[in-house]
């Protein structure tokens, strides 16, 4: 398919600047999700031939394509966009550390479980007791008496003796 040079770029220098590029599987679309002035088909297009050279990988979930750019693919794309050497897509950057805790917080602020924290005391409760208080006492009804559901509620609606209720008594042995 031909694409004019100027939505090529834009394709390619969004894909190279990321690492990864996402198509709507909807060929009729007017616009791209990222690149509001190039269509979807060409989007597409350009990154069935990427893949058909093994510049990029491709996968497919829930109406939407997801290409990721391959090592091949980044000397590719460098040559064609004149790109020098020390730049890189984002998937390559490693990212950076904010100072503090472990969600850019002050110093000392969240952190492993038993570290301080909201708690104080350690671990998630502190000092909290956990579990029934000390006068609870479960009781549990003996046999079929009380209906119910469930396995030992009384089979059938018998109410004088459970589950055993609808079998037959055992046969007295006969004498020879």
């Amino acid at each position: 398919m031909l694409v004019p040079k100027k939505d090529r770029i834009a394709v390619y220098s969004q894909l190279f600047k990321d690492g990864v590029m996402v198509a709507k599987e909807d060929l009729g679309a007017k616009r791209h999700i990222d690149l509001k002035d190039v269509p979807n088909l060409y989007v597409v297009k350009l990154m069935q031939s990427l893949k058909s050279r093994e510049y990029v990988t491709k996968q497919f979930s829930w109406c939407y394509y997801y290409y990721f750019l391959t090592d091949s693919g980044i000397e590719y794309l460098r040559g064609y966009l004149n790109l020098p050497a020390e730049i890189i897509p984002a998937t390559l950057k490693k990212p950076t550390r904010a100072p503090g805790g472990p969600m850019g917080g002050p110093p000392g602020a969240g952190g492993p479980p038993g570290a301080g924290g909201r708690g104080g005391g350690g671990g998630y409760g502190g000092d909290k007791k956990m579990g029934p208080g000390g006068e609870f006492r479960p009781a549990y009804r003996e046999g079929g008496a009380g209906g119910g559901v469930g396995r030992g509620a009384g089979g059938f609606g018998a109410r004088d003796g459970g589950r055993d209720a609808y079998r037959p008594a055992p046969a007295a042995p006969q004498a020879l």
